[in-house]
C-alpha cells in the first residue's frame, strides 16, 4: 500500500509541477503529432502529464484517486508505473498512426480509462461481480463517446475538445497490459525455465 501512495504521490505532483510551468510546459512536452514525426518521441509519454486548465487536471488527478481507490486491492499489489507508461505509449502510438488528424493532445483521461480497463478485467478474471458492473458500466461510456461524443460541459471545464479515442485506446491498453501479465509473462517464465 506504501508503494501505492508513494507513486500516486508522485504522478500528481509531477502533474502540478508541470501545470505551474504552464504553457511552456505544454510547448515542449505536449502531443505534438509533427513533433513526433520529427523525433520528439518522449511526447508519446510526457502529453500523459500535461493539461490544458486547472479544472483539467483536477477532474484527472481526482479520477486518477478514485480509480485506485475502486481497484485498490489490486493496485496496491502491482507498480503503477508501467502500466502508465505502457498506456500512455499505446495511447500516443494509436493518436500517430490511426488518428492522424490530431495534432495536439495533452491528458490524463486516456491514461485513466486504461487503469480503469485493467482494474475491471481483473475483477472479471477473479468472477468478482462487481468487474462485471463496472465492465458494464465503461462499455456503455466508451460506445457513448463514441457515438455522441464527449459532453459539452466537460469541454467548457477543460477549454479543449475531448479527445475520445485515447479514452477507447486507453481501455485496449489495459485489456492488452492484462494479457501481458495473465498470460505472456507466464508463457515466458515457463518456457525459460525448461
Amino acid at each position: 500500500m506504501r508503494s501505492l501512495i508513494i507513486e500516486t504521490s508522485l504522478i500528481i505532483l509531477l502533474t502540478l509541477i508541470l501545470y505551474l510551468f504552464e504553457p511552456e510546459a505544454g510547448k515542449l512536452l505536449a502531443y505534438y503529432h509533427n513533433g513526433i514525426a520529427e523525433g520528439e518521441i518522449w511526447r508519446l509519454i510526457s502529453a500523459t502529464f500535461c493539461h490544458t486548465n486547472f479544472n483539467h487536471l483536477a477532474m484527472n488527478v481526482a479520477g486518477l484517486i478514485i480509480t485506485l481507490a475502486l481497484f485498490v486491492d489490486l493496485f496496491k499489489t502491482i507498480k503503477i508505473l508501467p502500466i502508465i507508461i505502457f498506456c500512455s505509449l499505446f495511447i500516443s502510438l494509436c493518436l500517430f498512426f490511426f488518428d492522424t488528424e490530431v495534432i495536439w493532445y495533452v491528458g490524463l483521461s486516456g491514461v485513466l480509462h486504461g487503469l480503469f480497463s485493467y482494474g475491471v478485467i481483473t475483477d472479471i478474471a477473479k468472477k468478482d461481480p462487481w468487474g462485471y458492473l463496472l465492465g458494464a458500466g465503461l462499455m456503455i461510456k466508451i460506445i457513448d463517446e463514441q457515438m455522441f461524443g464527449a459532453s459539452q460541459s466537460t469541454v467548457d471545464l477543460i477549454a479543449a475538445e475531448v479527445l475520445v479515442n485515447a479514452h477507447l485506446y486507453g481501455v485496449i491498453a489495459g485489456f492488452l497490459f492484462f494479457t501481458y501479465k495473465k498470460y505472456i509473462i507466464p508463457l515466458s517464465v515457463k518456457i525459460h525455465s525448461k
